[in-house]
């Protein structure tokens, strides 16, 4: 399966607003890794509705196209690691 056809599946299984666990239980992310990304400031973009926190469908595929890499050499690249 290529990267055009996990992207598309993942759009075909998330719904427009997901729970974190929509998207743990989806998208195999911890919902504490989810909670902590979003006190870093560094996770996808997130809505608050009361004390539920919603990820928009768009915006969490985009944040995980963002952070595709080919090997380890070109994440460090970029993060400067």
């Amino acid at each position: 399966m290529d990267d055009k056809e996990v992207f598309a599946a993942l759009a075909a299984a998330l719904k427009p607003m997901n729970t974190t666990k929509d998207i743990a239980d989806n998208c195999g992310i911890k919902e504490g890794t989810l909670a902590y990304w979003r006190s870093a400031g560094i996770g996808p973009k997130f809505v608050k509705v009361g004390r539920t926190v919603m990820y928009p469908k768009e915006q969490m595929i985009a944040y995980l196209a963002q952070h595709l890499y080919q090997c380890t050499a070109e994440y460090e690249e970029e993060v400067g690691a």
